[in-house]
């Protein structure tokens, strides 16, 4: 059984909007990730107030000052075709969370990023290190 193009694109579609994750598409454009989609899981994350993100610089919506020159390694790794997986903080709904990044890049300087929030399991580790 084969699918067609228009299946993919669906199927694709279906997978962003339903996974629990915040996930993201973007494409870089001078040096810059811009979104081009987003799923409910990342606009309830970062921007609920906002109706649209679309066209939005990914960085400045939601990377705090401290951390735009990580950001910064990420989006050249992407736009060389390299994939990310690091543990960062963003600037969240609520304030700085710790997330899981993973950054694949598809296409000319595409990519997608999928942030899993963590804080909570580092916050106990870190009060479990307290403990000893």
């Amino acid at each position: 059984m084969t699918a067609t193009s228009n299946q993919y694109v669906t199927q694709f579609g279906q997978l962003l909007h339903q996974i629990d994750d915040a996930v993201v598409k973007f494409e870089i454009e001078d040096g810059e990730p811009m979104i081009v989609d987003a799923n409910h899981a990342f606009r309830d994350l970062f921007s609920p107030d906002m109706k649209r993100v679309i066209g939005l610089p990914l960085n400045d919506l939601i990377v705090p000052a401290d951390h735009e020159a990580e950001a910064k390694q990420f989006d050249e790794r992407t736009a060389d075709g390299k994939s990310n997986v690091a543990f960062v903080t963003r600037a969240a709904v609520g304030g700085e969370k710790t997330f899981l990044y993973r950054g694949i890049p598809y296409g000319d300087k595409q990519g997608f990023a999928i942030y899993t929030d963590v804080t909570d399991k580092v916050d106990d580790h870190e009060e479990l290190l307290d403990l000893f």
